[in-house]
């Protein structure tokens, strides 16, 4: 790959890669509408990083499905691996390749099948949905009066009902099954392995809890405005903007930081 060859030129504390979460970065999140002209400048930054060392490159690490990850790395220009499903598995752009995490079994929506399938009765009767396009995770939402904490012991049955091993993780919206080992943080040295760059020359932008995983693993993590708590008091370097401006922000800020590295 012309990307990594072009390393001889950089210095070794080089940031040579930005994993960006979606929800929250990229866009405002699930069912929010994002912003066309802001995303093409995110590309124009991805067309620079594929011809200049000094510029990083903009990859995704994302719990989204990866059909929705793949039209985002379309969006992006992204021309490096990005993640879907929580590091369950890797898209390739170029070669338009998906893979499955090495943690994982050569099918792993088959113990999907068998959760959902045990979960029949809820999800039939309407009192909670599957986020469609997952094969190695599930996450459910409530409808109507079922609450989170209801829908997380019903998962907990179900995946016991299946034979099946998954962590159930309740969040403010919903609830997630992920197979044990799988996260971001898993997934982001998964990602820098096949690349062969160091943790320390990689950035993480992310906004909610579940991003730490790979935020507290990378070199140098950063925030947009809206991110938690947790996520601020993390970040090396917090914007004062929201979402994909606040990911611009950064995206300057760490160009400069390549700049000063060099010449330290």
């Amino acid at each position: 790959m012309r990307w990594l060859r072009l390393g001889e030129s950089v210095g070794p504390s080089t940031i040579r890669l930005v994993l960006v979460d979606i929800d929250g970065v990229l866009t405002p999140g699930e069912g929010a509408n994002a912003e066309p002209g802001l995303l093409s400048r995110v590309a124009s930054w991805n067309d620079a990083a594929a011809v200049d060392p000094k510029v990083p490159g903009i990859s995704l690490c994302s719990g989204r499905q990866a059909p929705y990850v793949e039209l985002m790395a379309q969006l992006t220009h992204a021309f490096l691996p990005c993640l879907f499903e929580h590091g369950a598995g890797m898209l390739q752009p170029r070669g338009f390749r998906f893979r499955f995490s090495p943690l994982l079994g050569p099918a792993p929506w088959r113990a999907v099948a068998a959760v959902r399938e045990a979960l029949g009765e809820l999800l039939e009767s309407g009192r909670a949905f599957v986020q469609p396009g997952k094969e190695a995770t599930l996450t459910l939402y409530p409808v109507g009066s079922t609450t989170v904490a209801e829908l997380a012991e019903a998962a907990e049955r179900a995946v016991a009902q299946a034979g099946s091993r998954f962590n159930v993780t309740p969040n403010i919206r919903g609830v997630e099954l992920r197979p044990p080992g799988i996260d971001k943080g898993t997934g982001t040295r998964w990602l820098a392995d096949e690349l062969g760059v160091a943790l320390a020359a990689v950035a993480g932008v992310g906004d909610a809890d579940d991003d730490l995983t790979f935020l507290r693993l990378v070199g140098y993590p950063a925030a947009p405005a809206n991110a938690s708590v947790s996520v601020r008091s993390t970040a090396q370097y917090v914007s004062g903007r929201p979402f994909v401006e606040g990911l611009l922000d950064i995206l300057e800020h760490l160009v400069e930081v390549n700049r000063r590295r060099a010449t330290a």
